[in-house]
């Protein structure tokens, strides 16, 4: 399906706009990635979508092009599953806890890839954060993989992932909001069947969506709110966190019913002071929160490395992955 064909079906209004099938968005994104469209069909397309939002069909179809454009990790010999997150959130309102998930995953053994970025190779505000943990994003696929075997924690920039999906995200600034890119980010995965997705979203309809989309193409994911963009748990109010696998999903954690307190943080926008705090919570000189602590005792579970729930809890209490 070319871009003219679709806007005919997607573009027509809230009253007479058609979804499209799961084999139309995989033929529209694949002719798009591939470079077919024109700015103005481009420009057209993402406007349409995100005003006419994508069902689940339409995102399946989407993830499927964008698989057949990403690169390939070879992944480091754990029995592990490789858990992969997204970083694509240009600001934070809260501080960004995602890299002291991440690092706590990577110091117990998980292996772990956190890929982002804001288009034209701008690379994603989290990335400030671990370079002044002392991580640095890599500069090729090689060294990704260099780093996940040396210390089981690689940042991969998207232009170098799917540099196809870095063209979308740099839309941004020049339609003024966020697109398709931005919805399919979440759903990289260059380690197909090896791999462990945290996959999130601030809107309810979406996670409806690709919690159908998980079940449907049988995938392991942890699937759950966002905080302000990013794939960890709000440290003041749990989200539900569900794991997905084998086409079923079920419910770790459900939502909290009220918030906690609460704390006292720095300032998000300073990534050396955010650094110096999730140093601070590794170390033990500040607590973990719970929610953030149960999100990791779900990736443990989904990740294989422990038996089950009750096993990765208490795991996380005798603090696995938290001195390196």
């Amino acid at each position: 399906m070319d871009v003219t064909t679709a806007l005919a079906k997607i573009g027509r209004g809230p009253a007479a706009c058609e979804d499209l099938e799961c084999d139309e968005a995989h033929q529209l994104l694949s002719s798009v990635l591939q470079g077919k469209a024109t700015p103005l069909q481009l420009g057209a397309l993402m406007v349409a979508l995100r005003w006419k939002g994508c069902s689940s069909d339409e995102m399946t179809g989407f993830a499927r092009a964008l698989t057949a454009v990403t690169r390939r990790l070879a992944l480091p010999n754990s029995p592990r599953k490789l858990a992969i997150i997204p970083s694509y959130s240009a600001h934070h309102r809260q501080v960004n806890l995602m890299p002291a998930l991440a690092l706590r995953l990577a110091r117990a053994g998980v292996p772990v890839l956190v890929h982002g970025g804001l288009g034209d190779s701008t690379p994603a505000p989290s990335f400030a954060v671990f370079e002044a943990l002392g991580f640095e994003a890599a500069r090729s696929i090689s060294e990704a993989q260099e780093a996940l075997t040396m210390r089981k924690l690689a940042l991969l920039p998207t232009q170098l992932l799917s540099p196809e999906l870095d063209r979308l995200l740099a839309l941004r600034t020049e339609l003024g909001a966020r697109n398709l890119g931005h919805q399919l980010a979440r759903l990289l995965d260059p380690a197909p069947g090896h791999s462990l997705r945290l996959i999130c979203s601030s809107d309810t309809g979406m996670l409806e969506n690709l919690a159908q989309v998980l079940a449907a193409t049988c995938s392991e994911a942890i699937l759950m709110r966002a905080t302000d963009g990013e794939p960890y748990a709000n440290p003041e109010r749990r989200p539900r966190i569900s794991w997905f696998s084998g086409g079923e999903g079920r419910v770790l954690y459900e939502e909290d019913s009220f918030p906690a307190s609460p704390q006292q943080t720095p300032t998000p926008a300073d990534p050396v002071a955010v650094a110096a705090y999730i140093d601070d919570m590794l170390d033990g000189r500040k607590p973990t929160p719970v929610p953030l602590a149960n999100q990791l005792a779900a990736c443990f579970v989904a990740s294989g490395y422990a038996s089950d729930l009750d096993h990765a809890k208490a795991m996380v209490a005798v603090g696995y992955g938290r001195h390196s």
